[in-house]
């Protein structure tokens, strides 16, 4: 099975670096995104908003980047056990030129 995910977004809300227990960073972030796509024919504005978070060395290197566009890959997995909206783990992340 495949879970892979690729998007284009803004780091609408970047919180505080933290680390695990182990010692390895991590970077909670908030996504947000906006695009007209094409639903059966017709235009559709598609707009939302998306828990992510960054691990290990990349972490550090995007916590004082709030506002910037990106362009991101990785895969979903539960919030939690009792939350079911999606998480986006962030596997790959660059600054989006346009």
């Amino acid at each position: 099975m495949e879970n892979r995910f690729s998007l284009t977004a803004e780091l609408a809300q970047v919180g505080a670096l933290r680390r695990t227990p182990a010692g390895t960073a991590v970077l909670d972030v908030l996504l947000a995104h906006e695009s007209w796509q094409h639903e059966n024919g017709t235009p559709y504005l598609a707009k939302f908003t998306l828990a992510a978070k960054i691990v290990g060395n990349e972490a550090q290197a995007w916590q004082h980047r709030q506002g910037v566009m990106v362009h991101i890959g990785g895969f979903l997995v539960q919030s939690g056990r009792q939350n079911p909206r999606p998480l986006l783990h962030i596997q790959t992340i660059q600054e989006y030129k346009g």
